[in-house]
């Protein structure tokens, strides 16, 4: 008979805040508990300072624990706790027979499923040329990834070029330099998976360091939809976004039955990928391919904010007016100084949504002489005055 509960449940929830899927598990949890709660949720996330349950005592105030990667902090108490455990998405030392934590219910990430999509993205683009990279730690999720889609692109009759992770050493230094070796090796253009978003993100700025284009050379493919690194990525990042949210509103279900004695034996839920989200990284028709006009672009967006012209484009260039002018309208469909311009109200309509600068200083950031001449475009392309368009954007 399942029990029936006496007072809210104090729940542990031991999990890594500070990427993306992280913050999705602990929404899901989030989710279930006003669903089908209340808890009192009590989180560990590895902040300097918390305080941790480092012995079986600690935990014994708890009536479940949910427990994610960095679990293995606190090993020795979780063993020793006696109460109802659910691992989220645990590595692989944790499954060994041995491990006494091999007996728990546990949410799995289904890493065939998210080689496999990340595989046929690339196939329905007609690449011919594939690579992954694995995250340097060489961690079971990241290998179960590339093995995936490996196969995937083997079944298509395509050879898939994996990145050869060292386990032996964690030298980032090291690791740049024989990923950039790895990258200049490689057949082009190809479409490369990395393992996660920041291993993706590393790659497109090696790429340029080593003057492979991306999307044109190298199409670049993330995993888990980080919005930090895909929108901050240079161009930005396509990525596979993982049900991450799932994971923690599964995690959490499976302890409300543990709690309430409805479960004995182990459970397994597997989550697996939820959308992919194309950006620019993936996108070669989406980018200019002549390399003068890529020149153009890059000085244009690097120096925005400064009271540049066309003349000092050409300059930097070191091509006539006319030269860089016909190329770049034949690539973009547009002018250099409208692109200039473009450039400026696109700086300027962000820092009106993310920011509380004052207009006068937004006008001096965007690279304009005078607010009264700013003010008259920005209303010009966008019917609105600046104040009025910062206010609008806020109205819940």
């Amino acid at each position: 008979m399942a029990n029936i509960l006496k007072r809210i449940p104090r729940v542990l929830v031991i999990q890594e805040t500070s990427v993306q899927p992280g913050r999705d598990k602990l929404r899901g949890i989030f989710n279930y508990t006003h669903l089908y709660g209340p808890w009192h949720l009590y989180l560990v996330h590895g902040r300097l300072g918390e305080q941790k349950p480092f012995s079986a005592a600690d935990c014994k105030e708890y009536d479940g624990i949910i427990a994610g990667q960095m679990m293995f902090d606190l090993a020795d108490a979780l063993k020793r706790a006696r109460k109802p455990v659910v691992l989220m998405d645990p590595l692989d030392d944790a499954l060994k027979p041995a491990s006494s934590f091999a007996r728990l219910s546990c949410t799995l990430d289904d890493s065939e499923s998210v080689g496999r999509a990340g595989a046929d993205y690339f196939l329905k683009r007609g690449y011919k040329c594939f690579g992954y990279v694995g995250e340097l730690l060489h961690r079971n999720w990241s290998v179960h990834r590339g093995e995936s889609f490996k196969r995937r692109v083997a079944e298509a009759g395509f050879v898939c070029h994996i990145y050869p992770v060292s386990v032996s050493t964690c030298n980032w230094r090291r690791d740049e330099e024989q990923l950039a070796t790895w990258l200049k090796a490689l057949p082009l253009p190809i479409a490369l998976l990395a393992a996660m978003d920041p291993r993706a993100h590393q790659v497109i700025s090696l790429c340029a360091d080593i003057g492979l284009r991306v999307p044109q050379d190298v199409a670049v493919l993330g995993i888990d939809n980080d919005e930090l690194f895909c929108n901050g990525s240079i161009p930005t990042l396509s990525s596979i976004g993982r049900d991450t949210e799932a994971c923690g509103f599964m995690a959490a279900q499976m302890l409300d039955r543990l709690m309430r004695g409805e479960a004995r034996k182990r459970q397994i839920m597997r989550f697996g990928v939820r959308e992919i989200v194309t950006r620019d990284s993936t996108q070669p028709d989406a980018m200019p391919t002549d390399p003068l006009v890529l020149r153009a672009r890059e000085f244009i967006h690097i120096n925005a904010g400064e009271q540049i012209g066309v003349p000092d484009i050409v300059k930097h260039l070191n091509v006539s007016r006319r030269l860089a002018e016909v190329r770049f309208r034949a690539a973009c469909g547009r002018s250099l100084l409208e692109e200039i311009r473009n450039v400026r109200l696109e700086r300027v309509e962000k820092l009106l949504k993310e920011t509380d600068l004052p207009l006068t200083e937004i006008c001096t950031r965007c690279g304009y002489q005078t607010d009264a001449h700013l003010r008259r475009i920005f209303k010009n392309r966008f019917g609105l005055s600046m104040r009025d368009y910062r206010n609008r954007q806020r109205v819940p």
